[in-house]
């Protein structure tokens, strides 16, 4: 016969176990902004429709923009018009198809601790059937893989640094023409002989 102190002993053993197990498989609680990954999301989809201006600008007061004339050809708006080096403009074209949403952030962070309470960058897009899209661009995340964006004053994501960078190099480079530069030529000059001036005997 089993003494009552035993059976204590061995209910307690029993919870203990079963306090054991609905701890480990009780799911973790999301915190703030735990990241949900993500298998080849793109911030900007085909649906938008054909991409018409890319306008990017930053803190520093610096902006580029770029857009289809009416035949569909890349021109230079701002900081000044020219015409634009299609090459340029048509791989920062394929460049906002291809911004890759690293992670998306279940619960959406304050904006001050990922840098978009006042936006280190700002991309706007616009598309010849109306659709216009703004991305605030903030803070680097820690691994340096992505930027935190903003779509829209919106959803909060982890873009692809890759993507980002790319686009926000316009600012350093717009896509002019390049220019020739003129070769300079230089001309002989005449030098005079000297003479010796010791006669001749």
């Amino acid at each position: 016969m089993i003494k009552r102190p035993t059976w204590i002993l061995l209910i307690l053993l029993a919870l203990v176990i079963g306090a054991f197990f609905l701890v480990k498989n009780q799911p973790a609680s999301s915190s703030q902004d735990t990241p949900t990954p993500l298998g080849n999301s793109y911030l900007i989809t085909p649906a938008d429709g054909t991409l018409q201006s890319i306008r990017v600008s930053d803190d520093q007061g610096r902006v580029v923009k770029i857009q289809k004339d009416p035949n569909g050809v890349w021109v230079v708006t701002l900081p000044a018009p020219g015409d634009a080096d299609q090459a340029l403009a048509s791989a920062a074209e394929t460049q906002v198809g291809a911004l890759l949403i690293v992670t998306a952030l279940d619960t959406p962070p304050a904006l001050g601790t990922v840098g978009l309470t006042h936006p280190n960058s700002t991309i706007e897009l616009t598309f010849s059937e109306g659709a216009e899209h703004k991305l605030e661009v903030g803070d680097a995340t820690a691994i340096g893989s992505g930027y935190y964006v903003r779509l829209d004053a919106g959803s909060i994501y982890v873009v692809s640094s890759s993507g980002i960078d790319s686009l926000l190099k316009l600012l350093d480079f717009p896509p002019y023409i390049p220019t020739a530069t003129p070769v300079p030529t230089f001309e002989p000059t005449a030098t005079g002989t000297l003479e010796s001036a010791t006669p001749t005997p």
